[in-house]
């Protein structure tokens, strides 16, 4: 039997099998509709062995904030990805304090944020995490984690 896989996005842990992939991508994109505005992010789910690959699909030029998409993300994907802010949702290892996002733009360092994002992942019952890393260009930003 195979070990099932607990990952953490948008708020919530969520326990892949075979046969609810779909779901998960049908949940995970009704909260993001909510949370960001419809059309605005599309999100696909995408597991082999023991790698899942999250893509967030939304638009979103790195060159002008400032951030270099090897080394930062910015505060706006890191909110898409774990759901921060979204009913209330806190996570449990948090995010640096942000300024107000309306006005100033926040980039993070991609080791800084993906620590707490595993950090918060182990709180709230996901998988253990071997290793996770991040892939971002203008079209889309790309979590994949490796679970143990």
């Amino acid at each position: 039997m195979k070990k099932e896989k607990k990952v953490f996005v948008m708020g919530k842990v969520y326990t892949i099998t075979e046969t609810n992939i779909s779901e998960i991508e049908k949940a995970v994109q009704e909260d993001l509709d909510a949370y960001v505005g419809k059309d605005k992010v599309e999100f696909k789910l995408y597991t082999l062995g023991n790698v899942v690959a999250m893509f967030f699909n939304r638009c979103l030029d790195y060159s002008t904030l400032g951030a270099n998409p090897e080394k930062d993300i910015n505060a706006a994907d890191a909110l898409i990805i774990t759901g921060e802010g979204y009913n209330g949702f806190k996570m449990p290892s948090p995010l640096p304090p942000m300024p107000y996002l309306g006005h100033i733009i926040y980039n993070l360092e991609q080791s800084d944020f993906l620590e707490i994002y595993k950090e918060s992942a182990k709180r709230l019952g996901a998988s253990k995490i071997k290793d996770a890393w991040l892939e971002i260009n203008l079209g889309s930003i790309i979590l994949r984690i490796q679970t143990k």
